[in-house]
């Protein structure tokens, strides 16, 4: 079997390029040939097919950092409306490859919805993988103003254009909230065989926002559990895993360390505060609070110390405010044997089994997160109980054969009840 892989960046820049290398090892090992599609980008891994690869929107890595020419506008309208060149080249990648399928990633605002109708017009079969809401929010992530939002849900968007929701940007915005109308119009997200998306949670909002039930297959991720050794004792410590972002709520992991300045536990975040505004409230507030040895930021860690971080902590973290996507830190916390105490929003209230592996609290309430963190210091022997059970949940429901049958299957065009099976 030959399949081609679409996603905007072909290095490790976040979830969706992890899953998607660790996506490729495995197919490999199954003898399923995989070819790669992405934007050319310097920072992109080696690959002969790097050929085919479409032209990038600008000069610049990021949106944040795409510099203001009439250039620059003319790409990115390129790429977030309709990407020819992406469409071209992905027709030329199929016609020299005679792929079976073409699984998706991530298309929008670089590779854009052009690669689907490229596929259909060559008669292949598209599977894409949703990991946010970019086919109902301007913003992916229903968030205005850091608040749970889903006017855009049924395609009303006049909140979004009247808060400049993305990126703080009417033109931005306008852009976007254009190219979701046109791809309304054009129906090409029918073209689409099977949606995969993580958990219920997501699949319930697909449902909500129009798409066929029938079109639609929940397939959790994954990890390769045979190359982590859980670890049932801890050095009492809470762990933040991930970047400071808003929407991750580390705020109000923070405040929850208040409420736990007379034990001998700390919250440990990886990564480092940085010169933004939001990072500089956050550090003002725990000097105000005197929590600097409550609170420590690790800086930011990889390969070894980052899994030596993982084995000696008491629970991760996760007080997102937003709906996360079944977030890898879940799933590698559980691989390590470590509960997880996380907000009891979106698909972290589905994964998270509460008091089994892990605890949920109120999002946005640290008293009520502190009082599940408590927990842990009166009884040291809870972290390893429901370490071990979250341990096991992995082993069962995230692990790779499972992962990657049911996705071969459905890149096959086998139907529902096979997959189940």
């Amino acid at each position: 079997m030959r399949v081609i892989i679409a996603n905007y960046r072909y290095f490790i820049a976040g979830g969706p390029e992890k899953y998607m290398f660790k996506f490729m090892e495995s197919a490999k090992k199954m003898g399923i040939d995989v070819i790669p599609f992405s934007v050319n980008n310097p920072q992109n891994e080696y690959t002969p097919y790097s050929k085919y690869f479409a032209k990038p929107r600008s000069n610049q890595l990021m949106y944040a950092d795409t510099q203001k020419s009439v250039e620059n506008l003319i790409g990115l309208v390129r790429a977030t409306v309709w990407n020819y060149d992406a469409e071209r080249k992905l027709r030329k990648l199929i016609k020299d490859t005679s792929p079976d399928a073409v699984y998706i990633l991530h298309e929008v605002n670089h590779l854009s919805p052009s690669i689907i109708r490229a596929a259909k017009k060559e008669g292949i079969r598209v599977v894409h993988r949703i990991s946010d809401f970019f086919m109902f929010c301007p913003k992916y992530d229903f968030l205005c103003q850091n608040e749970i939002c889903e006017e855009c849900l049924h395609g009303n968007y006049r909140k979004a254009i009247k808060n400049k929701c993305v990126k703080n940007s009417l033109a931005g915005t306008l852009l976007r909230v254009l190219a979701m109308k046109l791809y309304a119009a054009t129906k090409v997200f029918e073209d689409v065989d099977t949606f995969v998306c993580t958990c219920e949670f997501i699949k319930n909002k697909l449902i909500e926002g129009g798409v066929p039930a029938s079109k639609i297959e929940c397939v959790p991720t994954f990890i390769d559990v045979s190359k982590i050794t859980p670890c049932f004792h801890d050095d009492k410590y809470f762990l933040f895993l991930g970047r400071m972002a808003h929407q991750k709520g580390t705020i109000y992991a923070i405040k929850a360390m208040n409420y736990l300045k007379n034990t001998d536990y700390v919250l440990k975040i990886t990564g480092q505060i940085s010169d933004s505004e939001e990072d500089q409230k956050i550090w003002n507030y725990i000097k105000e609070n005197q929590l600097e040895s409550k609170v420590i930021f690790t800086g930011f860690k990889y390969g070894v110390e980052l899994e030596d971080l993982i084995s000696k902590a008491t629970c991760v973290v996760c007080p997102a405010i937003w709906y996360e996507n079944m977030p890898n830190t879940v799933i590698e916390a559980y691989a390590y044997g470590k509960p997880v105490v996380a907000s009891r929003i979106g698909s972290l209230a589905e994964i998270v089994v509460d008091g089994k592996t892990g605890m949920l609290f109120r999002m946005k309430d640290a008293e009520d997160m502190a009082e599940k963190l408590q927990k842990f210091v009166l009884d040291d022997s809870l972290s390893e109980r429901l370490g071990r059970q979250a341990r096991e949940k992995c082993e069962r429901d995230y692990n790779e054969q499972l992962h990657m049958n049911k996705v071969i299957s459905l890149l096959q065009g086998s139907n529902v009840e096979e997959v189940k099976k």
